[in-house]
């Protein structure tokens, strides 16, 4: 998160208009690089190599933009930086619902969309002039920073085997003993090593073959679907606006609206969380949507009161009204399309199919979260004080989608997902609820 270091890199390098651009859109262009290749890395070198090598993009990201002197050093190593964390956003949740149990496979992905959050919180708080001043040396401290996490990340992976399932595909003696390494043996975990052991091998698809295959289509279609949900929805759209509603209701300051709404989206991450594998991914992805197009609902009604008179319902209202609001969207965001779409991938694909379908995925998720960067000033400008209203039509696209389309996969195997997406995918009339 830059957002608090734009006016100071502004100042510092007399960047233009098009460079701070650049600087602010760096991360999810290298993202959306990032993201294409880590799949098919993490298929050709394994899940935890390609993990712990990535500490090298990011070092290097580091490097130059703590150490630039020169706006472009800045913007290359921004860029080169994103590369690294697109990598990380694309294996992650593979990784992780590959070395899950069945039973708290959903609790593990939904923690791995409360670390996001945590991040972005962290470095919000780390980015404050209170923080790091108001010389070159704090920015260059903060830019620097993200090494330390990756080299955290570097020296625990060390003691990691790769995944049962990548391991499979060579040597199931080698996967049966990094089950082993992983959890501990029960009657789940003995069926799944059953499992590895009868499993032939098989080459990771090709994405024309995955293409090809209808059960492999429709979850590429519903991978992609749910990660453009958590993206156009536009959660960047309510944030930047969260700061100038406290303004107006004259509670707290914009650090205290940003604190305040990444606070709630941790926390409400962090409770949804153990409910993922109880109530199901369909339930709490419908729910957080509805919750979302209500907020946006309230959001479009008290903007519009306040600014287009012609509606004569302006009052004191409606800035409590708005804060509610924004609270309502960040809990609907943070328990369902914050977390749900990084999940589900590990789960929709099968093990030959989830490199490829992974990177094809998370480069969905950069090139819309780089889109609603590009064009929210244009359509906020654009279509004042009706905003919110567009962002509410797309919510609610989003919703029906997930009511026709989404599968529940709780307490299920890949195989059986795969199973019922296949059975699904033959049917004439697609749009069935599952």
């Amino acid at each position: 998160n830059v957002a608090n270091t734009i006016g100071r890199m502004a100042d510092h390098f007399n960047a233009t208009d098009i460079q701070l651009s650049v600087f602010v859109s760096g991360n999810p262009i290298g993202g959306l690089f990032g993201a294409i290749s880590a799949g098919f890395l993490a298929d050709r070198y394994g899940r935890t190599m390609v993990m712990k090598l990535n500490v090298l993009p990011m070092a290097l990201g580091c490097i130059l933009m703590s150490t630039s002197d020169h706006i472009f050093q800045l913007l290359a190593g921004r860029i080169i930086m994103g590369f690294a964390v697109g990598i990380g956003s694309g294996l992650t949740p593979i990784f992780l619902a590959e070395v899950s149990p069945i039973s708290i496979r959903g609790l593990i992905g939904m923690l791995y969309g409360a670390t996001l959050t945590v991040g972005i919180l962290v470095s919000y708080l780390l980015s404050m002039p209170q923080v790091i001043g108001t010389t070159c040396i704090g920015w260059r401290l903060f830019f620097s920073f993200p090494i330390l996490p990756a080299i955290y990340q570097t020296v625990i992976l060390v003691f990691c085997p790769d995944t049962p399932q990548y391991l499979a595909r060579f040597d199931t003696a080698a996967a049966s003993r990094a089950l082993s390494v992983y959890r501990m043996k029960n009657d789940e975990e003995d069926e799944e090593l059953c499992g590895l052991s009868s499993t032939p091998t098989v080459e990771p698809l090709s994405i024309w073959t995955l293409l090809k295959d209808p059960g492999h289509r429709l979850a590429l279609m519903l991978g992609i679907g749910m990660h453009c949900t958590q993206q156009l929805s536009a959660i960047n759209a309510v944030l930047s606006y969260t700061p100038e509603i406290f303004a107006a209701a004259k509670v707290g300051s914009p650090v205290a609206a940003t604190v305040a709404t990444g606070t709630v989206n941790v926390l409400v991450t962090i409770i949804a969380a153990p409910l993922i594998d109880r109530l199901g991914r369909r339930l709490i992805m419908w729910g957080g949507l509805a919750m979302m197009a209500i907020a946006y609902a309230g959001l479009a009604i008290t903007q519009t009161c306040t600014e287009d008179l012609s509606w004569q319902c302006s009052g004191a209202w409606t800035e409590g009204a708005a804060i509610a609001a924004v609270f309502l969207f960040i809990a609907g965001f943070a328990g369902g399309a914050g977390s749900i779409p990084w999940l589900l991938v590990g789960e929709i694909f099968t093990d030959e199919a989830r490199g490829v379908g992974s990177s094809i995925c998370t480069a969905v998720n950069w090139s819309c979260s780089l889109l609603v960067l590009l064009t929210f000033d244009s359509i906020k400008n654009a279509l004042h004080p009706y905003t919110f209203f567009f962002y509410m039509a797309i919510v609610l696209f989003f919703l029906v989608f997930t009511l026709l389309f989404l599968p529940e996969t709780r307490q299920k195997t890949v195989l059986q997902i795969r199973q019922e997406l296949k059975a699904q995918a033959g049917k004439a009339c697609l749009p069935v609820i599952f």
